[in-house]
């Protein structure tokens, strides 16, 4: 018994059609359910590079996409491939909340921006109702990618491979599933660690155990971890070091 959303996915037509729609229980059976497919959204627009002259790569080597912002996607995610032109039209994007991100490999470039007319919409989801057409979207690129690195030992100096190293952003408001601001490294077998691509901005960054994975994109655990964890600021471009040292027990 309770409350929940019915989602559903048809592959019939040419692009997918969708359908969410709550649902009550109460106990009992449900029968003779009635659920509507309708048409996904579109999402058109053209990329755009930030780097050295001469060093932009490929567009059609890109490839767009827009995941559903509360992780609620039925079935593969839709994805388009970039014209050598830069432009892109993603179609079959359910209704819901959504994110424009990049997919696959993107050639030494990072994500910097996405606006629609002008708007920046980097990490804000946008609303997209059935049937509509969402048009005017600039995604830029920049190969300006951010790094930290350092090693992970212990007081000995003896490295600590089996732990984990997260960067969350010092602003609670980005701790959340698909998040650019959270990412996580492991240390290879000499302690050594990099994680490079965060945005710029204020970070935490804080050596966890692996163990506890899964949790790191939950406010409540992040939220524990910022106490002790060390501060970075990050610009375009930087090159950041922190080394951290396990106490054993």
């Amino acid at each position: 018994p309770g409350r929940y959303m019915l989602r559903a996915r048809g592959d019939d037509s040419e692009t997918p059609q969708y359908a969410a729609q709550p649902v009550t229980t109460t106990g009992e059976d449900l029968t003779d359910l009635t659920v509507v497919l309708a048409p996904g959204a579109t999402i058109m627009g053209a990329v755009t590079f930030l780097g050295a002259p001469g060093a932009s790569p490929d567009p059609s080597q890109f490839r767009i996409t827009a995941p559903s912002a509360d992780q609620s996607d039925v079935g593969p995610q839709p994805n388009a491939r970039v014209g050598k032109d830069g432009a892109f039209e993603l179609s079959g994007v359910p209704a819901g909340s959504h994110l424009v991100r990049s997919a696959g490999n993107s050639r030494g470039f990072i994500l910097k921006s996405v606006t629609v007319n002008g708007r920046d919409v980097t990490d804000t989801p946008v609303t997209l109702r059935s049937g509509e057409t969402l048009a005017n979207v600039t995604v830029t690129f920049t190969d300006q990618q951010n790094e930290i690195n350092g090693t992970v030992t212990n007081e000995q100096g003896t490295a600590m491979p089996d732990y984990t190293v997260l960067a969350f952003s010092t602003d609670p408001t980005l701790w959340r599933p698909l998040s650019r601001q959270i990412m996580t490294a492991r240390p290879d077998q000499t302690g050594k660690y990099r994680i490079r691509g965060l945005p710029r901005g204020d970070y935490y960054l804080v050596a966890v155990d692996p163990a506890e994975q899964g949790e790191w994109f939950e406010p409540v655990y992040l939220d524990e971890h910022r106490a002790g964890a060390q501060h970075l600021t990050l610009g375009d471009g930087d090159v950041k070091t922190q080394d951290f040292k396990i106490a054993q027990r």
